[in-house]
Parts: C-alpha cells; sequence; structure tokens
C-alpha cells in the first residue's frame, strides 16, 4: 500500500462509508436493530470502496499508461502487490487477485445483511 492508501484514502473510506453509524451514535436516531444493520451497511461500503479503488488504479494504468512505467498499459500481472499476498487467478494477459473475490463475498453478504427486511418497523 501507499501513503496515500495508508492516510487519506483509508480516512475517507471509514469516515464516508460508516455515515449512518456515525450520525446514529450521535444523535441516537436508531434502535439497537437498525444500529447493527448501520454497521454492516458500512462494513459493505468500506470493503466495496477498497476494491473499486484498487480495481480503477489498474485501469487507469491500463487505459493511461505512463512513458516510464514498465507495466503500462496491462491490468493487474503476477508479480503486482496487488496478486501476492492471497494469489490470483491467472486469466491469460491479466490476473484477478483473489482477494478480490474475498472481499466481493464479504461485501455482498455484509449488503445483504443491511438490507435483508429492510422495510421491516420495530
Amino acid at each position: 500500500m501507499y501513503q496515500y492508501h495508508l492516510f487519506p484514502m483509508l480516512f475517507i473510506f471509514i469516515l464516508i462509508s460508516f455515515v449512518a453509524l456515525w450520525d446514529d451514535m450521535a444523535f441516537k436516531l436508531l434502535g439497537k436493530h437498525k444500529r447493527k444493520k448501520a454497521l454492516l451497511l458500512g462494513v459493505a461500503n468500506l470493503v466495496a470502496a477498497i476494491l473499486i479503488e484498487d480495481f480503477a488504479w489498474f485501469v487507469n494504468r491500463w487505459l493511461m499508461p505512463l512513458a516510464d512505467d514498465p507495466k503500462g498499459g496491462k491490468l493487474m500481472q503476477l508479480t503486482d502487490w496487488t496478486s501476492m499476498h492471497l494469489g490470483a487467478i491467472d486469466l491469460g494477459s491479466f490476473v484477478i487477485p483473489n482477494w478480490y473475490l474475498v472481499a466481493l463475498a464479504i461485501a455482498t453478504l455484509a449488503y445483504y445483511g443491511a438490507f435483508r427486511k429492510h422495510d421491516r418497523v420495530d
């Protein structure tokens, strides 16, 4: 991860992802059940934001390569940092990092939990 990931980007992602939870904590608007749903929504938003930001970085490298970038014009490769920790599925000209699949599963389950029976009145 680069420094812009660790400080401003992660702070922004957390702040925006958990806005419903911060609102409830500040004003006590939601009941306990809704607060859990707000937490699940925050987790789903945070995971989705990290996944989308990472993918967007590689799409930018692919579509608008810098002249001095040796991997410019390519999507994710096995040698990229995003593919190193959990591995990746090789599709020939690019790879899909395994953490993308894990993150997608976590976000999907968290969104499901957050919006399951969302119209129920407590």
